[in-house]
């Protein structure tokens, strides 16, 4: 059970309301932790909205994100959506052995992931072990691949899954079946 109240639709109004309407046309359904952060209206709002925006087409392909959000939920050992994220990578068309090969250090060695791929996984790793300590080489790698605006979308995506999976973890929020739409 959830450490803070989780509100209904009926429960909220005003901007909340909105803000819910936003998040089940985006996700087809509302996310408990979004229901949760529906306690602190302002958070519920800028939170939501960027994740909406986050978790969608953008400079980076959606499916790849998707791999991001399940290896930085890994590398956090958070459990929040989990089988969500591994859904709707599936729903996106990525390959069950590129999930697969996400545990651990598999990708490593996977002959399902090209070095633009591999190269993300390591910030990702670093980033969990200290985000202050990303290396100018492993900078260098990453630019021979991605470009700034890739590189700032990436990060988000890493960084807010960590606070996301840290807040939903704490509070005790789960969502095993996120998304129940089909995927565009």
């Amino acid at each position: 059970m959830p450490a803070t109240k989780i509100l209904t639709k009926e429960q909220v109004e005003g901007n909340v309301k909105d803000v819910f309407n936003r998040a089940e046309n985006h996700f087809g359904r509302i996310p408990n932790l979004v229901k949760v952060l529906a306690t602190n209206p302002s958070m519920c709002t800028s939170i939501t909205d960027f994740l909406i925006q986050s978790l969608g087409p953008g400079r980076v392909d959606w499916g790849f994100k998707e791999l991001i959000i399940l290896k930085t939920l890994r590398v956090m050992g958070s459990f929040y959506s989990y089988g969500a994220h591994e859904r709707l990578a599936m729903e996106l068309g990525v390959s069950e052995d590129k999930i697969g090969d996400l545990a651990n250090s598999i990708w490593k060695s996977s002959p399902h992931y090209n070095e633009a791929e591999k190269v993300v996984f390591e910030l990702v790793e670093q980033i969990g072990i200290d985000a202050n300590d990303v290396s100018n080489e492993l900078w260098d790698r990453l630019r021979n691949h991605w470009d700034n605006g890739q590189l700032l979308e990436i990060n988000a995506v890493i960084t807010t899954f960590i606070m996301i999976g840290r807040v939903a973890d704490t509070l005790g929020v789960s969502d095993p079946v996120l998304f129940t739409k089909d995927v565009v």
